[in-house]
């Protein structure tokens, strides 16, 4: 397959990986990142460490990039910080984060969405609304799947023109907390 809309910057490099592909962090400690390339013939990997970093054909391609000292999600219309705990895994919107708990961070638009309520599911309950100083406005919801709690939180992040940039972050219960506080930290808000 080819490229991707999605790749990461910093440590002075851009990954671009081949699609479909899953990016994830090597371990805490290192800023060293696993790209898996998704193919029918099972996974081809590559890893990524800042220190002597390398493509490799058909999985990524590392050019030079900038130097800051973090992963950087870049896509044609946002950038966003890869928070600790999540793995990028490519779809079409244009990725989603995958963490413990099958809690998961994906972002639609920019849109107009004039009510966020309309935003809520049948089957879910609002437990909580606030907007946060930074313009963004946060409404919770809470929710059973398979006779489980879980939790939704969508963030609505402004843009140009009265737009928004639709950020859904979702876990069952144990993961609630990790996954507010991934999507609030990407964001800047934590």
């Amino acid at each position: 397959m080819g490229h991707v809309f999605a790749r990461l910057s910093g440590h002075g490099l851009v990954l671009v990986p081949h699609w479909p592909y899953t990016f994830e962090r090597a371990d805490a400690a290192s800023d060293a990142v696993m790209v898996t390339n998704w193919r029918a013939d099972g996974p081809a990997k590559a890893l990524v460490d800042p220190a002597d970093a390398h493509g490799v054909p058909g999985v990524v391609d590392v050019e030079a990039g900038p130097d800051h000292p973090f992963w950087v999600i870049e896509t044609s219309g946002f950038n966003a910080a890869w928070p600790p705990g999540f793995n990028v895994e490519s779809t079409v919107d244009p990725y989603c984060l995958v963490g413990e708990h099958e809690a998961s961070i994906f972002v639609q638009g920019p849109a107009h969405v004039p009510d966020p309520d309309a935003m809520i599911a049948p089957g879910q309950t609002v437990v909580a609304r606030r907007e946060m100083d930074s313009g963004v406005r946060v409404v919770e919801a809470a929710y059973e799947h398979e006779g489980e709690a879980w939790w939704q939180g969508i963030y609505l992040y402004p843009r140009e023109d009265g737009r928004v940039l639709v950020f859904t972050a979702q876990s069952r219960e144990p993961g609630v907390a990790a996954a507010r506080h991934g999507l609030e930290w990407m964001l800047g808000l934590a």
